[in-house]
């Protein structure tokens, strides 16, 4: 497993312990009563969310998957801001993706999110599918997330 170096010695990275039955409460905490959220939506299937918790049982964030009828495995990804800078997004990222077994998932990023769209792109495994059309449409960018092999 990588190792994620901080500025501040003092602070190691957080380890994912598991996750968990998704806590609505806490997703409310993270993103307010607005936050958006596939479950419960007719235009989305097969949504499956869960909370992230770190090996002290501290809830890390919010990690979820669903389908849309163009797109499988989408994923949605809240780390909470107490955590964020630690590489833990792409973390929920593989966690998911070794709980359900998916093969793949998708990533659409808003463009104005430039810190996720940089570190995505730093994903072995990972390719940008979306073209000027989708971005300048949809104002977001798209790529698929694979995995060779699972990271230990």
């Amino acid at each position: 497993m990588e190792t994620i170096k901080f500025s501040n010695p003092e602070q190691e990275p957080m380890q994912i312990k598991n996750l968990s039955e998704f806590d609505l409460n806490y997703f409310k905490e993270l993103e307010g009563d607005n936050g958006w959220l596939a479950l419960g939506s007719t235009d989305y299937t097969n949504s499956q969310y869960f909370t992230v918790y770190g090996e002290h049982n501290e809830k890390l964030g919010i990690v979820g998957v669903f389908d849309t009828e163009e797109e499988k495995n989408v994923t949605h990804t809240v780390v909470d801001p107490k955590y964020r800078g630690q590489g833990l997004a792409a973390k929920f990222k593989d966690e998911i993706m070794d709980k359900l077994n998916l093969p793949y998932i998708t990533l659409t990023i808003s463009l104005d999110n430039i810190a996720s769209i940089h570190a995505t792109e730093k994903l072995p495994g990972v390719k940008k599918v979306s073209d000027e059309q989708y971005e300048k449409d949809f104002y977001k960018v798209k790529y698929i997330y694979e995995r060779s092999q699972k990271n230990n």
